[in-house]
């Protein structure tokens, strides 16, 4: 995955995590996570800290 595709994907998944999502981007998260189990581990691993930064 090249930057910018990176910084796409963080943005996304920020905006997938706060409820701010366009229906477009949450699909896009949800394939997103569907393609590998590398994509399922990172979103899970970025879930965790979302909800670390919300629980602290």
């Amino acid at each position: 995955m090249n930057m910018h595709n990176q910084i796409n994907l963080e943005y996304a998944l920020i905006k997938y995590f706060s409820d701010k999502a366009t229906p477009e981007e949450e699909m896009f998260v949800q394939q997103w996570v569907s393609q590998s189990s590398d994509n399922t581990s990172y979103y899970h691993k970025i879930q965790r800290l979302w909800i670390q930064r919300i629980v602290l």
